[in-house]
């Protein structure tokens, strides 16, 4: 896909590539997809729509004169928004930013924790023997220590796991920019190679940075 029509950012850091342009999420909704679920009420407005950008993760082909992107595309920031495109067919061009997606930070958006530190470890070792013995690259971070399962194989194994705590009202998730008395959890960060049009995963799973929401 070729977008000819577009403003290059000047961000903080001059290793990442980053593009403004118009774009019509309708006609091309085949070839964009979620990394994220979203909340069944959204309260997106038209005002919205128009008044924030969305943010696209692409795979950049060629950027010199023109921009040429794979035909796989991520939603980075607007899911909500996205959806309520696609809900009411609105044929009009958004703007959006275009991300190459291996150059951006993904961290692990906060959680709260809802019950008692001790009465979470208790379940999350009851449930899938979560320990601080075990050894692996998938955890649960909680006070700078983490908890590791064996029986965890995969990134998706753990963050369906994160969706039935969230579920089960056991977390809630927390902008990583703002402050808290409870205490916050966190799991193993996806990676933008985890990102896959046939898994979405949890809501608020991702912080990703550059950030265009504030």
């Amino acid at each position: 896909m070729i977008i000819k029509n577009y403003v290059k950012l000047r961000l903080s850091s001059s290793q990442i590539l980053a593009y403004k342009t118009k774009f019509n999420i309708l006609d091309h909704k085949s070839i964009i997809f979620p990394h994220e679920e979203t909340f069944d009420d959204s309260h997106i407005t038209k005002d919205i729509l128009f008044n924030s950008v969305i943010v696209l993760g692409v795979y950049f082909i060629k950027s010199d004169q023109e921009i040429e992107i794979d035909d796989k595309i991520f939603i980075l920031d607007g899911h909500h928004r996205i959806q309520f495109i696609v809900n009411n067919s609105i044929n009009e061009e958004f703007e959006v930013v275009m991300l190459d997606i291996n150059d951006i930070s993904i961290e692990s958006y906060n959680a709260e924790l809802l019950i008692t530190e001790e009465n979470f470890l208790e379940k999350i070792k009851y449930e899938k023997n979560f320990l601080k013995e075990n050894d692996s690259q998938y955890y649960i971070e909680i006070n700078d220590n983490k908890y590791c399962s064996n029986s965890i194989l995969n990134i998706i194994e753990l963050y369906d796991y994160k969706r039935h705590l969230l579920e089960d009202n056991i977390i809630s998730p927390l902008p990583n920019n703002q402050d808290t008395q409870k205490t916050i959890i966190n799991f193993t960060p996806l990676n933008s190679i985890d990102f896959s049009r046939n898994y979405v995963f949890p809501q608020k799973s991702t912080w990703i940075t550059p950030r265009f929401d504030l």
